[in-house]
């Protein structure tokens, strides 16, 4: 991130800037029902800034994205609302035993056949 003009900051020239957030359900909520991690990230969604605590202003950020992933098995299975409007989700179930045999001895024949037919 640098400065671009006044109080704007991003990624140097016409470049993009993108925040992967993995496992986003781990936070566990408060005792206010709440996910103290979540409502900063959604702050900064909200209104595309952080605020520096040191020179008491605004940083506005430009030119970002963010992606996160979920975790199905694990975490509080609750995010809130209002910061995963911001998302397009989509939902990728872990493929089965047939599937991944088939992907997986793709790959293998693919590889095997640089080899000589003894060694295949």
């Amino acid at each position: 991130m640098k400065k671009i003009a006044g109080k704007q900051f991003g990624p140097p020239g016409k470049q993009k800037l993108i925040y992967f957030i993995d496992d986003l359900n781990m936070p566990q909520l408060d005792q206010y029902d709440t996910q103290s991690a979540i409502s900063l990230l959604r702050q900064h969604a909200d209104y595309e800034h952080w605020y520096d605590v040191a020179k008491l202003t605004l940083k506005d950020i430009v030119n970002t994205q963010t992606l996160a992933a979920l975790n199905p098995s694990a975490g509080s299975f609750f995010v809130d609302p209002r910061y995963m409007r911001h998302f397009w989700t989509v939902s990728v179930p872990f493929p089965d035993n047939d599937s991944l045999f088939q992907i997986y001895s793709t790959f293998l024949t693919g590889h095997l056949k640089r080899f000589k037919s003894t060694v295949q």
